[in-house]
């Protein structure tokens, strides 16, 4: 790296990092409630979240779905989401006159985003709450370093601590998201000061993101799935489709860019590996030191490091493999 990137890199003489947090985070908390079969079998059951014919019009977009047998994966979620962003185009091209889609495919895109919403919503409801001691060491990491957080999870466990531990407050935390109290706008993750404050990237969307706003405590619950949404729940193949559908979302992304270059590290903390989208922004960055946190059942350990010299193509990687990646705090040694 030339010595100029390195020093403008510094916050205070110490590496400014971007932290890629994935759904291990829930997982670790709880794996049967985090599942995100769990999620969304719990929705399919609850008859007060979906209507008899909104699980219809979901069943008919999906093969191999049946009242007893709801969807269990993204990938059977992937066809479905894509033909909602097709059908949505097509219903905002027709005029006085003209139809390009039936009355019943265009109850489809509001039956699948009350679905996935809610199951969002479900991951938010799991009353869970990340441990203090973890917490903490993270807070004061992010408040040392003003390094970038990234997070590829639909729940709101990183969210609601960094919210009561003042990590996210507006300009006067060390993290901003680009929310404000008029509602989101690019603009306002300029960073007057950089040395001040890092980015807090929601990559994969909340359902607290409606619209151009975001919702907060009690008022999450209280929402209108038929409103614009800003969630992916596809296959890694279609992700940058749905991912271009959001304005706030693209947004994310652009602002991942711009985060991985200005960082010395890369810490990659309970995030699986398989989604290729985000490895191949990293791939691009591969000359970057990369510090990888993981659960230790998620393969031995020489597997795994030869798994993610290839899936990052790096030749070097440090690995730390714990029984419960919550247990973790050393993040100044990184």
């Amino acid at each position: 790296m030339h010595p100029q990137t390195l020093a403008i890199n510094k916050v205070n003489d110490v590496s400014r990092s971007i932290i890629i947090v994935g759904n291990g985070l829930g997982l670790a908390l709880n794996p049967t409630y985090f599942a995100l079969q769990s999620g969304l079998e719990r929705v399919w059951n609850d008859t007060t979240y979906l209507s008899n014919e909104h699980k219809g019009l979901i069943r008919s977009a999906i093969s191999g779905t049946s009242e007893s047998n709801p969807p269990s994966s993204e990938e059977q979620l992937d066809t479905l989401q894509v033909a909602i962003i097709a059908t949505e185009f097509l219903c905002s091209l027709e005029g006085e006159g003209l139809s390009w889609v039936s009355e019943q495919a265009k109850e489809l895109p509001s039956a699948f985003k009350k679905y996935i919403h809610q199951v969002a919503l479900y991951f938010h409801n799991s009353g869970e709450h990340l441990p203090q001691d973890f917490i903490s060491h993270l807070s004061e990491y992010i408040n040392n370093t003003k390094s970038h957080v990234v997070t590829l999870n639909y729940d709101n466990l990183l969210y609601d601590a960094f919210t009561t531990s003042g990590v996210l407050n507006g300009y006067n935390g060390p993290l901003i998201d680009g929310f404000l109290r008029a509602g989101f706008n690019e603009k306002n993750l300029i960073r007057f000061n950089r040395d001040a404050h890092g980015w807090y990237l929601h990559l994969h969307g909340s359902p607290l993101y409606i619209d151009n706003k975001k919702v907060m405590r009690t008022e999450r619950f209280f929402l209108n799935p038929e409103e614009k949404n800003h969630i992916v729940l596809s296959h890694v193949k279609h992700k940058p489709l749905i991912i271009g559908s959001s304005h706030i979302l693209s947004s994310y992304w652009r602002h991942l860019d711009k985060a991985l270059d200005e960082s010395d590290k890369i810490i990659i903390f309970g995030y699986s590996g398989l989604d290729t989208h985000l490895n191949n922004r990293i791939r691009l960055r591969n000359d970057k030191e990369i510090n990888i946190v993981e659960w230790q059942g998620a393969g031995e350990k020489n597997e795994r490091v030869a798994f993610w010299k290839e899936a990052l193509n790096v030749s070097r990687i440090e690995l730390i493999q714990e029984s419960n990646i919550l247990e973790f705090t050393s993040w100044s040694r990184l």
